[in-house]
């Protein structure tokens, strides 16, 4: 189950990459043990993520800022193990999710996310199918828009970057009848390219 867990993340990154998607360089294990040497190939710091999780954070299965593997403890109800290089200059973490909906049909959620989505609670949520112009306007509906838009002075956050991530997931759901939800949070947007640090699919089998 470890083993398959590690399989399907790594998996799914490569869908998003396949989809222009930009993922932090990762690697994933069954354990702790076989994972050590494989992040060896990584540049620190690095994040340790347990998996099996459907919030990580909550769970305490997220390790920051580490400069190697050695001596880390196991995680508690972890089905496998991810290491990460960290994202450095991100201007925002955002929340990228589309999702069949009984009532609605093919929904997009966009908004503000990371470990303080919820308590933000800045979204909007749109019905699929939409243009990039669509994607556009909702982003500029939100509270926090300005924190994109170079507020006070700040460097301008990666809007088109953004966009694409979301024509992107657009474009998975649509292609895999399968799929029921896909959400990326966070979603760090820098001056230049937004990558996804944290992401989880949901698929009928």
């Amino acid at each position: 189950m470890a083993e398959q867990e590690a399989a399907h993340r790594q998996k799914f990154d490569a869908l998003l990459a396949a989809r222009g998607v930009a993922v932090p360089r990762g690697v994933a294990a069954a354990d702790l043990a076989a994972l050590g040497p494989l992040a060896a190939t990584l540049t620190p710091p690095l994040a340790l993520k347990g998996l099996g999780f459907a919030h990580k954070t909550e769970a305490g299965a997220v390790r920051l800022n580490l400069s190697a593997l050695m001596g880390q403890a196991e995680m508690t109800g972890a089905t496998g193990y991810l290491a990460e290089e960290m994202v450095t200059g991100a201007l925002a973490e955002l929340l990228i999710g589309v999702r069949r909906d009984p009532v609605y049909g093919a929904t997009m959620t966009l908004g503000f996310g990371g470990v303080t989505a919820e308590l933000l609670a800045d979204t909007v949520t749109l019905i699929l199918p939409v243009t990039a112009e669509q994607i556009g306007a909702a982003l500029r509906s939100l509270r926090l828009w300005p924190l994109l838009d170079g507020y006070r002075g700040r460097v301008p956050a990666d809007v088109a970057a953004v966009v694409d991530v979301a024509l992107a997931l657009q474009d998975m759901l649509a292609a895999d009848r399968l799929l029921e939800e896909i959400e990326i949070n966070p979603l760090m947007v820098k001056a230049k390219g937004a990558i996804a640090v944290d992401a989880v699919i949901w698929r009928e089998e």
